[in-house]
């Protein structure tokens, strides 16, 4: 396969279905590498590059299209310019992800950010106490906060948080025996040794039960799989009673998961939980400021209020607000300026300006593709697999991930309580159906589109 022939042609389908800006900064700047074993594998020139490049509404339209140039493609992977100098060979991997065991004692299935330290986490009234918590864990594990429960919405800083942790105490003390993972891959290995024959379930608990810190990335996740909560319940306990340290992030309050159970919720309230809130246009600019001084790029006062003002204008998390950032410097960029002005804030960031003229929710797009389908609110969150609500099922959860910045997993809880493999195999046949020129497909996301945008 010539690999850069293949993506060359799956550019040209990209361009149809994204804006000039996007295409411009995030996807003609990805570069082929290789293929290998179904992968087709594509470098960014930056983390935060890689970051916009796998927003759905830019991943799904690459994956689509390079499936579609070439059928033996299975999946799609991004990496950054880090990550191409480990696979290269020019850049040792960091130490944190390939420990020496008389040193270290990491076992994760998140690859530690070595970037992510509580020097560059900027503190402000949005997170002081929660900052001030995590940094008294790092320091003394399992001694004085245990378990530390961190909540707060998408992109406030949690995994920057958990991150932190772990790379203050590989610093300090590299002996201490450290679990960092995602809840969902917690439930994974739960449900791969209760299937295999090879994994007793007893190396399932000693990879949990023996460390000294445990870190659960999303718990949020859990909230619906009772046999996973049976046997964290019982990680949980084995843990606290030998004094280990255990550190939980979330979404939500443990109170606001209605599906969890109350002993499991009573644990994670017996320790401190506190959470992040939207930080004020102060903390954002000075964010903004040091990512900026961290990529080496001079950034203008004017500039840096102009992004902090429209990320609280417009509600933006950190990391969309970092997003616009980058988007900037991208633009200004490829303008040849040495320096952004307040002229490519507004060039580059237009499109989220127009998506900011109005706003939806779930809920109305589910009302306005249940009544231009003419069925119920009841019929499309049914389980029923009929083709009339199948359809219309499949169209709601394209059009909610490309309107709002909702979690698939949140989404599969508002229709019907569907898992989110389940909402992005959906998200994904709609956008593949639109990548071909569905006629159909194309005209009935216009029509939404319009009716969603007309309230």
């Amino acid at each position: 396969m010539d690999i850069k022939q293949v993506w060359e042609k799956s550019k040209l389908l990209v361009a149809d279905h994204v804006s000039s800006i996007s295409f411009d900064l995030w996807i003609k700047t990805l570069s082929p590498e290789d293929f290998e074993e179904g992968a087709f594998i594509l470098s960014a020139t930056s983390t935060m590059a890689k970051q916009q490049a796998l927003e759905p509404r830019h991943f799904t339209h690459i994956e689509a299209a390079l499936k579609s140039t070439a059928p033996i493609i299975e999946k799609v992977t991004i990496i950054d310019a880090i990550e191409k100098e480990v696979r290269d060979g020019v850049a040792p991997p960091p130490e944190q992800v390939t420990p020496s065991p008389a040193k270290s004692r990491l076992s994760q299935q998140i690859v530690v950010n070595p970037n992510q330290t509580f020097t560059n986490f900027i503190v402000g009234k949005s997170n002081e106490i929660v900052a001030a918590a995590a940094e008294s864990v790092a320091k003394n594990p399992g001694k004085r906060i245990n378990p530390l429960f961190i909540y707060g919405g998408s992109g406030l800083g949690k995994t920057h948080l958990l991150n932190s942790i772990v790379n203050h105490i590989q610093l300090e003390n590299s002996r201490t025996s450290i679990c960092f993972v995602s809840s969902e891959r917690f439930t994974n290995d739960f449900v791969e040794t209760l299937r295999s024959k090879d994994r007793p379930v007893a190396a399932f608990r000693e990879k949990y039960r023996t460390v000294d810190i445990l870190l659960i990335d999303d718990i949020q996740f859990i909230r619906d799989k009772q046999g996973t909560q049976e046997e964290f319940f019982h990680t949980f306990n084995d843990l606290l009673q030998n004094g280990k340290q255990i550190v939980i992030t979330s979404d939500r309050h443990p109170d606001e998961m209605p599906t969890l159970e109350d002993r499991m919720r009573s644990r994670f309230k017996s320790g401190l939980i506190q959470d992040i809130t939207t930080p004020d246009v102060e903390t954002r600019m000075a964010i903004l400021q040091k990512k900026a001084n961290l990529e080496n790029y001079k950034l203008n006062d004017e500039v840096v209020h102009y992004l902090a003002k429209h990320a609280v204008d417009h509600k933006l998390n950190i990391r969309d607000m970092e997003g616009n950032l980058f988007k900037v410097i991208f633009y200004a960029g490829l303008k040849n300026k040495p320096e952004a002005t307040l002229e490519d804030c507004h060039d580059a960031i237009k499109e989220v300006q127009d998506d900011s003229k109005f706003q939806t929710t779930a809920n109305v797009i589910i009302s306005k593709v249940c009544s231009y389908f003419n069925i119920t609110n009841d019929d499309i969150i049914s389980k029923k697999r009929n083709r009339e609500l199948v359809e219309p099922r499949m169209y709601a959860i394209y059009l909610i991930t490309e309107f709002l910045n909702i979690p698939l997993s949140n989404i599969g809880q508002m229709l019907g309580g569907r898992d989110h493999t389940t909402i992005m195999h959906a998200r994904n046949k709609v956008a593949s159906a639109l990548q071909d020129k569905d006629a159909r497909t194309k005209r009935v996301i216009t029509d939404l589109s319009k009716l969603i945008r007309v309230e």
